[in-house]
């Protein structure tokens, strides 16, 4: 259902949308084209427990750090959950680690 939900957002997404030329909109098409060709790469894929939880790593250090680059948070966070939900979906062991654990791992890089 998650999933679903999900799934409905980013087909709002528009990947390949119009520009301005100005450095945050440009940044943000680059965002959105680099996040879609993670989303693509992980639907690609077959995760164990650890390449799950190494993936929800690395959503939260995107999401801190990423989200300065784009014009519009909301959409940076819908390509990320998407990334994670798809990672879930297609994980043989899914153990998602705990959200404090990863905010204390995502601090010390």
């Amino acid at each position: 259902e998650t999933s679903l939900l999900n799934k409905l957002f980013n087909d709002q997404v528009d990947i390949f949308g119009e520009i301005s030329f100005t450095k945050l909109s440009i940044l943000t098409g680059i965002i959105k084209i680099g996040l879609k060709a993670f989303l693509e790469s992980v639907r690609l894929r077959t995760f164990g427990k650890f390449g799950l939880q190494q993936i929800q790593v690395d959503v939260c250090y995107l999401k801190e750090y990423l989200w300065r680059f784009v014009d519009e948070e909301r959409l940076l966070n819908i390509l990320l959950e998407e990334v994670l939900s798809s990672t879930v979906d297609r994980c043989v062991d899914p153990v998602l680690m705990e959200p404090s654990v990863i905010m204390l791992l995502c601090e010390q890089t």
